[in-house]
């Protein structure tokens, strides 16, 4: 039975597991066979990210166990994201360029990972590049829809990063994240925005009221 995520584990495990260190005898990534087309492809997903300083959207996070979690979600790169839960779940997730930190508002609980220990570090990277640390393991087309999938090149087991870009117009549309234990979890963004100014003083705390109150504010703006 398909239900209401009030707390949608742990934000999906904070969006992905973190990854660990591989050991020394790890297998590398194995790669896609890149056509010219998709070094093309490639090239203009670098592009976009590279133009891309701030999107603000409404989201529909759906796990492959049939939970359902919505919200609003706040990306300034680089390095700064926020996700905030619709109620009712009472989940906000705080990226802050070091720290992604989940915050439970009702139970006052905090968890905190480094951020460069989870693949949706990728989204906020200074620089995006699609090589060296990751591979691209699968490149898929369908109508208006292009895919990627990504794994880090030297531990590839610890899962598997999918982004999704709609061509008309060209820009992110979805991420999936498969975890090491083949859990699947996708986040939907819908009605995007780029570009919007965010307010400096919502970016930093997933704890502060102000923070929190100000933040309601611009979800309000995109209809939560």
């Amino acid at each position: 039975m398909v239900g209401i995520a009030r707390r949608p584990v742990l934000a999906a495990l904070l969006l992905a597991l973190p990854l660990f260190a591989a050991p020394a005898w790890a297998a590398k990534a194995k790669p896609w066979p890149l056509t010219p087309q998709d070094k093309t492809d490639l090239g203009r997903i670098e592009s976009y990210f590279d133009g891309l300083k701030t999107l603000t959207a409404k989201f529909l996070q759906i796990t492959d166990n049939g939970a359902i979690a919505r919200g609003a979600v706040f990306i300034q790169r680089p390095g700064k994201m926020r996700f905030d839960y619709a109620p009712p779940s009472p989940v906000v997730m705080v990226a802050d360029g070091t720290l992604l930190t989940f915050h439970d508002r009702e139970l006052n609980e905090t968890t905190s990972l480094p951020l460069s220990s989870t693949p949706v570090a990728f989204l906020l990277r200074d620089k995006v590049r699609l090589s060296q640390d990751l591979t691209v393991t699968k490149i898929d087309r369908g109508p208006g829809v292009l895919r990627v999938s990504v794994r880090e090149t030297d531990d590839p087991e610890q899962g598997e990063l999918t982004i999704q870009f709609s061509e008309a117009p060209f820009r992110l549309e979805q991420w999936a994240v498969l975890d090491s234990q083949n859990r699947l979890t996708k986040v939907t963004l819908i009605e995007a925005r780029a570009g919007d100014p965010i307010n400096q003083r919502c970016s930093n705390s997933a704890t502060r009221s102000s923070s929190i109150s100000r933040w309601s504010v611009l979800i309000r703006r995109v209809g939560y």
